[in-house]
């Protein structure tokens, strides 16, 4: 059953909706043409994107350091991610915007599309010299090229506005946004519109890192895939090219920082050494001259092997104490606090390295926030603090390094001594030496390393290598982002269908009048259909005569017919008692043309008038109203003849009910009634009954007690569902005898084998 009812829901909806075929036709149009505006008035958007590879450093062996730490587990994306941020901060993309000049956005109206113009190739604006420097506020330049001069509009901020009509716009003129002249670089034809917008600093950068997108490529790769979308493609590949030459450079000043500061340290420290290792040289041979030590040579070999390698390892530490004393001594000097403390001098504690290494980072980093930044700037105080408390803990950390290196150095030493006991035989003259030698030895080391750490870093100093290196140029792809012509025409399909559609489900929705399809009267009622009636628009009331095939002719013929197999087979001479719910729902209409219909079968029909509050019948067929059912049902006097009023139709007779009286109802509940009825039985084949609305008086139920069946008339588009809900509660009472229902006012349109026979619209004979 469910799924009957469903079946015959879908069936009633494309019936619905075919009704109304022409809303879809005019909503698709509509939008069409909206499609066809928005696709050619909308300016066409490419995708510009580029590929970089963001190269690592390398550590003391060599190994690069994302590879490093990805071998570490630390993983390095981390450090792509930290570079991306720069690629993109603000401080990048404003030397950009400035070097570019890329605070102005021309356009120029080529037909329907605002098309926008990099470099511009017409004209271009020029604003007072610190103008874009000091604004804050966006300007909108409108100007229009006429015959003999030009239309410029300007405004300035939300509330400035100034209109202008210039005759040589090269001239500096004054506006709402200060004087502005134009550069014309080549000829303006007349009727040419152009659009500038210049934007403050901040904004334009900012709108500029909404638009251009950077992102990893892939997860733990150090490939960076830069891209945007665009309506000026080369505005957005000159950008891109910018943005990374300028971070390259960015970097390599950073590098070159580092490198300079650690190269002036080991100078002073070689110079420091070089003095040391003289006086150790002089002290040497002056002891070879004193003890007349000749053969260094064969002297070494009554040193032990143990005893070398003490030595070697007391040298080293005695080069690790020296180099942690010389940071130590760097870091206490007050004078080179803003200065970046060396890093690759070779010290071996890795934790004090990483925490120099993290100091200069953030100093760095507090170097290039304050070439933009205010002095007052927060995040350079907070930095400054940070700084402060590494370089104490820096100072914590050196202290402890020494003080491990010295504990080491003593450890080895009485090794060393012990050793050294054991060759007692050696003669001190020679010990003496060996000390003076190693001091020497200590110092020719540290000089070489020095010297090799200086060449080093002179090498990293003249190293042009950029962290970013381009592997796809900035390129823009040839098909265009939007607008797209499926995109629009489908969503053009969408709307120009969907909104009639959600129209026409509304109406019925919210519609609570019968439609214009007896199906719905059928669903609603259960009860027996009688047949559907055209509307009538002439304000004819009698549309059926003999020899005539009009629609409304033939539906009555066919309302007569179905009505022929709805009277009880017993009942002989039957009273049909024709009803509405309310006025206008066209009962008087019915009652006259069935009337008619059966008397043009040869039938004797009587059309009785007992609409006594209302009486139309009269008037509908012209007759006089004299000698009525009103005076027959309050005087005894009158009899039946006395009320038959012969009409046109040879075999039809009116009884018109007359003068409307004070009591009808009372009148109605007349014995004479049930006599009239009678006697018509006797007279005629049918007696057509013309009855009140029985939904707003109850005359009508007082005759249902000489009706055979009723003719229940409701009207299209015009009847409401409460209406039909009273009909059925008048039905189930049984208040009404052998209901049919009739609807009235259908749309000839819709008439066809669903309703009567189905013959189509003819044109009545005259």
């Amino acid at each position: 059953m469910a799924q009957q009812t469903q079946e015959i829901d879908i069936r009633l909806w494309c019936k619905r909706l075919l009704k109304n075929w022409y809303w879809f036709f005019i909503s698709c149009f509509l939008f069409g043409v909206w499609g066809v505006y928005k696709y050619f008035s909308t300016t066409p958007q490419y995708a510009v994107d580029s590929r970089i590879m963001i190269r690592s450093g390398e550590s003391e062996q060599g190994i690069p350091q994302m590879e490093m730490m990805q071998m570490m587990g630390l993983g390095g994306g981390k450090m792509v991610e930290d570079e991306m941020a720069i690629l993109t901060s603000r401080d990048i993309l404003t030397q950009v915007v400035q070097e570019l000049d890329l605070q102005s956005e021309y356009r120029k109206k080529r037909y329907l599309r605002w098309e926008g113009q990099y470099p511009s190739r017409d004209l271009t604006v020029e604003y007072p010299t610190t103008f874009l420097d000091t604004t804050k506020r966006y300007v909108k330049i409108q100007l229009r090229a006429r015959k003999n001069d030009y239309v410029v509009k300007v405004r300035y901020g939300r509330w400035k506005f100034s209109h202008h009509t210039v005759t040589d716009i090269t001239q500096p003129f004054q506006t709402c946004a200060g004087q502005i002249r134009f550069t014309i670089h080549r000829p303006i034809e007349t009727g040419n519109k152009y659009r500038i917008l210049t934007l403050p600093m901040l904004p334009a950068v900012d709108r500029f890192a909404q638009t251009i997108q950077a992102d990893v490529l892939k997860k733990e790769s150090n490939v960076i895939a830069i891209t945007t979308t665009t309506d000026m493609p080369q505005r957005a590949i000159d950008f891109m090219k910018k943005e990374i030459e300028l971070y390259n450079l960015d970097a390599v000043i950073d590098k070159n920082l580092m490198a300079s500061n650690t190269a002036t340290f080991i100078e002073e420290r070689l110079r420091l050494i070089e003095n040391e290792l003289s006086v150790a040289e002089a002290e040497v041979e002056q002891y070879k001259e004193d003890y007349g030590i000749v053969d260094l040579a064969s002297e070494a070999g009554l040193y032990l092997h143990e005893s070398a390698e003490y030595k070697k390892r007391v040298a080293e530490i005695e080069t690790q104490l020296n180099l942690v004393k010389y940071v130590a001594d760097y870091v206490a000097d007050d004078t080179k606090a803003e200065n970046l403390i060396p890093a690759n001098l070779g010290i071996a504690d890795g934790s004090l390295v990483e925490l120099i290494t993290e100091y200069n980072g953030i100093l760095l980093n507090k170097m290039r926030v304050q070439r933009t930044a205010m002095d007052n700037n927060p995040v350079v105080g907070q930095m400054e603090r940070q700084l402060a408390l590494m370089r104490e803990n820096i100072v914590t950390s050196i202290a402890s390094v020494s003080n491990s290196l010295k504990i080491s150095k003593q450890d080895l030493e009485k090794r060393y001594g012990n050793v050294e006991s054991q060759r007692g035989d050696i003669p001190s003259q020679e010990r003496k030496y060996r000390e003076v030698a190693r001091n020497k030895q200590l110092k020719e080391s540290l000089y070489l390393y020095l010297y090799e750490k200086r060449e080093e870093n002179a090498l990293t100093l003249a190293s042009t290598i950029v962290p970013a290196k381009v592997i796809a140029q900035p390129q823009m792809n040839p098909t265009a982002s939007a607008p797209r012509l499926k995109i629009i025409g489908l969503i053009c399909l969408i709307l120009g269908c969907g909104v009639p559609f959600a129209g026409i489900y509304l109406y019925y929705m919210f519609n609570n009048r019968l439609e214009d399809d007896s199906k719905e009267l059928e669903r609603k009622t259960k009860l027996p259909f009688g047949g559907a009636l055209v509307q009538n628009h002439h304000g004819e009331h009698v549309a059926v005569r003999d020899g005539v095939n009009s629609v409304s002719a033939e539906l009555f013929r066919s309302l007569r017919t179905n009505i022929g197999f709805m009277v009880p087979s017993a009942q002989k001479n039957p009273v049909i008692l024709v009803t509405s719910s309310v006025n206008s729902e066209g009962k008087s209409y019915v009652a006259t043309n069935l009337a008619i219909s059966l008397s043009l079968l040869n039938k004797k029909v009587a059309l009785v008038g007992l609409d006594i509050r209302k009486p139309m019948l009269a008037q509908y067929l012209g007759l006089s109203s004299e000698g009525c059912l009103t005076s027959y049902l309050s005087d005894d006097s009158y009899s039946v003849d006395d009320l038959v009023l012969h009409s046109e139709f040879s075999n039809m007779d009116i009884l018109p009910a007359g003068i409307i009286p004070p009591n009808p109802n009372e009148l109605l509940q007349s014995p004479r009634l049930d006599q009239l009825f009678a006697e018509l039985r006797q007279r005629y084949d049918y007696v057509i009954i013309d009855s009140a609305p029985v939904a707003m008086v109850s005359d009508t139920f007082q005759l249902s007690r000489v009706a055979d069946m009723t003719v229940y008339v409701c009207r299209a588009r015009y009847t409401t569902f409460d209406l039909i809900d009273f009909l059925n509660q008048v039905h189930e009472q049984k208040r009404l005898p052998n209901i049919v229902t009739v609807l009235n006012g259908v749309n000839a349109k819709n008439i066809g084998y669903g309703y009567g026979y189905g013959y189509g619209v003819t044109t009545s004979k005259k």
